[in-house]
């Protein structure tokens, strides 16, 4: 697979050593003017102008110091092959011959410095004119006068061409190209052809209502508002009528109270007994193991009649009732809850509430120490006292080494946004924050000028490239336009990856 290089190469003067050609069985089908190539099956070096293929000269005698020989010439537009001219000797002393047997023609002038030579390599002389013997032409001596001379016509009809005519040669309508005779001046100009409840509510009401009943109100905006209908579905009207002055009872009570359910109704003996039944009420220290209070002759769990809100403090520990579940420490206390007779006191009739003076377990708030050194203790853990303050950390100095990172690896580190909260940290979390502090990736996917922002800060950066299509690395120009901007430039729009690395 070959390197792809996206920019020029500048050498600097340097060589370019045991470089080859691009080979090929065949020329391309598209091209870039100056491409080059070799056709291995022709066998050429070639060039490409933008328009076509071209053989470049590989023949002998062209630049001066080639052997004399045959001389290349372009054949067509794209191909060079040798010409029928030929030469011979070097120098001043050369001979060019036309080996062929066609017709040579000269559109332009032709030049002779020293004459034209005839068949016997003879200049002639002054005033001789060159004759045809049919094969081969002679010098040989003008005639004295003549009458005539007879010319191929436009249409290869001879023309008779007199002492004084005047003639001239035109373009054969028969056989465009090639030049005749003509004895009128008509002639033509020879020529080549080129070629993208709410307000207004409705209610039910029931059948025995002759009518319908109407409210109005307010909301809680103060607003006035209307229910079209309501429905009742018991109406109780009482002949009790409103007071105008203080009425005495004289002594006599007010029987059958309803509950009151606002500050200003009148309330009833047994509404005012609930509600002041249940007050604290502090009877004194008590043996939890023995049940004896310390009232003389009273035993909490035997003989002492039990009142709601009746309060208890543990003075000597013990297991409440016996209850191996419910142990209970010096400073506890126990709040009746439930009323019961002299005797028939159970553990459910009470509230335990824990003065947590006790020793602490790992269940049970309480009194206790930090000890780091205990068997079994997690490595790592520091530890420290100053006035009966504990001070536990991590010490990770003296923790054994480890080369080896597994998956099950985590860190322990402070949240700085949550001053109350250590976290752990997986280690691959680890990786990933370092690859998006100090690596960047991006595409751009067309044009030739390709900016790249990363924001790493720095110029020391690594940078690379491939093609976001194939994804084969290129090669391209790249600066590192600023600390944060890398920018990269390619001779042809281009959709590439780039990928960043900070270094240091």
């Amino acid at each position: 697979m070959a390197i792809n290089f996206l920019d020029n190469i500048q050498l600097n003067q340097n060589q370019l050593l045991g470089a080859r050609l691009e080979n090929v069985t065949s020329d391309p089908g598209t091209a870039n003017g100056g491409d080059i190539i070799f056709n291995s099956t022709s066998k050429k070096l070639k060039y490409y102008n933008e328009t076509a293929w071209i053989s470049l000269p590989d023949g002998t005698g062209i630049g001066g110091i080639g052997t004399a020989g045959t001389i290349p010439v372009f054949s067509s537009t794209s191909e060079i092959t040798d010409s029928q001219l030929e030469t011979t000797g070097n120098g001043s002393n050369q001979t060019f011959t036309f080996n062929t047997s066609g017709q040579t023609s000269f559109k332009g002038d032709v030049l002779f410095d020293t004459g034209i030579k005839d068949k016997d390599g003879d200049l002639g002389t002054s005033g001789q004119l060159l004759s045809s013997t049919g094969t081969q032409v002679n010098w040989i001596n003008a005639p004295v006068s003549y009458t005539k001379w007879i010319a191929d016509g436009v249409n290869n009809t001879p023309q008779n061409v007199n002492d004084g005519d005047t003639y001239e040669l035109i373009e054969s309508t028969t056989n465009p190209g090639v030049l005749g005779v003509s004895t009128t001046k008509a002639g033509t100009k020879i020529s080549q052809p080129l070629g993208l409840l709410t307000k207004n509510m409705a209610v039910v009401v029931p059948a025995d209502f002759a009518t319908d009943v109407l409210l109005w109100g307010q909301d809680n905006n103060g607003t006035d508002f209307k229910v079209n209908k309501t429905k009742f579905t018991e109406v109780s009207i009482s002949t009790w009528a409103a007071a105008a002055a203080d009425i005495g009872m004289d002594g006599f009570k007010i029987e059958n109270l309803g509950t009151p359910t606002t500050n200003l109704d009148a309330a009833n003996k047994a509404y005012v007994d609930s509600a002041v039944t249940g007050g604290l009420t502090v009877k004194g220290g008590f043996n939890a193991n023995t049940g004896v209070t310390a009232v003389a002759g009273t035993n909490l769990y035997t003989n002492t009649t039990l009142e709601k809100g009746d309060f208890y403090v543990v003075t000597v520990a013990g297991l409440f009732f016996g209850q191996a579940s419910t142990p209970l420490t010096v400073g506890d206390s126990v709040l009746v809850q439930t009323a019961a007779a002299s005797g028939s006191a159970v553990i459910g009739d009470f509230a335990i509430i824990q003065s947590d003076t006790d020793l602490a377990t790992a269940s049970v708030v309480g009194l206790g120490n930090v000890n780091v050194n205990l068997a079994g203790a997690l490595d790592g853990l520091s530890l420290s006292y100053s006035s009966g303050t504990a001070t536990v950390g991590v010490d990770i100095k003296n923790n054994p080494t480890t080369f080896t990172a597994i998956a099950e690896m985590v860190f322990l580190v402070y949240d700085g946004n949550n001053t109350g909260t250590n976290l752990s940290l997986p280690i691959e979390s680890i990786a990933t924050f370092v690859s998006t502090k100090n690596s960047f990736a991006a595409t751009s996917s067309s044009g030739t000028t390709h900016t790249f922002t990363h924001n790493l800060g720095t110029d020391d950066v690594i940078v690379q490239i491939f093609d976001a299509s194939t994804k084969e690395t290129v090669y391209a120009n790249v600066d590192r336009t600023s600390t944060n901007v890398v920018t990269v430039t390619t001779a042809a729009a281009a959709n590439i990856r780039c990928l960043i690395t900070k270094i240091g």
